[in-house]
Parts: C-alpha cells; sequence; structure tokens
C-alpha cells in the first residue's frame, strides 16, 4: 500500500485509506471470509464500489454512484430509514452516556404535543438531540418543537432513563 496508506481503526471493522493522485482516495473494508469492499471516492463525488474475493482478479460485483446515491446509500445503512429490531434497544453506550432512536406512532403520549408541554427533560431526565421528520433532520429542537407520529428521535440520558422516557413519551 506504500507510504501513501494508513490504516483508521473503526470499531469494529479495520479500513485501509489510501491516496490515489489524481482520482481521490481508496478505502478498502475487509469482510471476513477473504472478501472486501473497496471504495474509490473520486475528486468529482462519483463513488465506485467494488466486492473483491481473494484470489480472483475480477471483482465480483461492481456499482458507480452519485454524490447523492451515496449518501442516501449511507443513510440506509446506517440505520436512518430503518432500524433492526436487534438494534432497536439500545443504539450506543458511551461512558455511562446513551445515544438512542426512538419512533413517535400515532397513538404515541408524545404524539402532538410539545417538548416543553411534555416536559421531558424533568419526568425522564433524558434529552431530545435531533428530530428526524420526514426528510428533514432537526438538530436541536427548540422546546416548543410538537412532536408528530412517525418522528424518529434522537435521545441522550443514561441508560436507566431510557425506561422513564418510553413510557412519558413513547407509550401509548
Amino acid at each position: 500500500m506504500g507510504e501513501t496508506a494508513r490504516r483508521a481503526r473503526l470499531s469494529p471493522a479495520e479500513v485501509t485509506e489510501q491516496s490515489m493522485p489524481g482520482i481521490g482516495r481508496r478505502f478498502d473494508l475487509p469482510l471476513g471470509d477473504d472478501q472486501s469492499i473497496v471504495t474509490v471516492i473520486h475528486h468529482s463525488g462519483r463513488r465506485d464500489l467494488y466486492v473483491l474475493a481473494a484470489g480472483h482478479e475480477e471483482p465480483a460485483a461492481t456499482a458507480s454512484l452519485s454524490d447523492a446515491q451515496a449518501r442516501t446509500l449511507s443513510a440506509i445503512l446506517g440505520g436512518a430509514y430503518f432500524k433492526p429490531s436487534v438494534v432497536e434497544e439500545i443504539e450506543s453506550v458511551v461512558g455511562g452516556l446513551l445515544i438512542d432512536w426512538v419512533t413517535v406512532s400515532e397513538d404515541s403520549r408524545g404524539a402532538g404535543q410539545s417538548i416543553a408541554d411534555l416536559e421531558i427533560r424533568r419526568h425522564t431526565g433524558m434529552t431530545v438531540a435531533a428530530i428526524v421528520r420526514d426528510d428533514d433532520a432537526i438538530l436541536a429542537p427548540e422546546p416548543t418543537e410538537v412532536l408528530r407520529a412517525e418522528d424518529r428521535l434522537v435521545v441522550l440520558g443514561r441508560p436507566d432513563d431510557l425506561i422513564r422516557f418510553r413510557r412519558h413519551v413513547i407509550d401509548p
């Protein structure tokens, strides 16, 4: 990989990054089973994806994506559109801080009420850090923001507070 390659430690996978002069950057993500995905990000914004198997000269699969398509795919893979039930309970706990996604349904107690009216922080200890509504993200929503059915909330707090939050805002 030469002097221009560097390894980035992203939990739990290890990504190798390499400069491609005049083209852009290359990122290699090992998949196990002697396979890897290579992503080339061109200076133009185009992304080329290659699925490589050890011992084969030709990629098993390829795709070229525009910048917008790559960002949409990233959001899909990152769980912005759908989150498998296996990760629904707790998204991440770092140093005692819980970061989780929850969805407001039509029959949720919080649907149709503002953050201030619900007194979320006082009753649950949790903070609503962002709301994903349709295709828009509302970062650090104002207390006057009214929660709607199908809103995806990014909440922060302690793991013990999530149960109170769900009972106070999400449950019917």
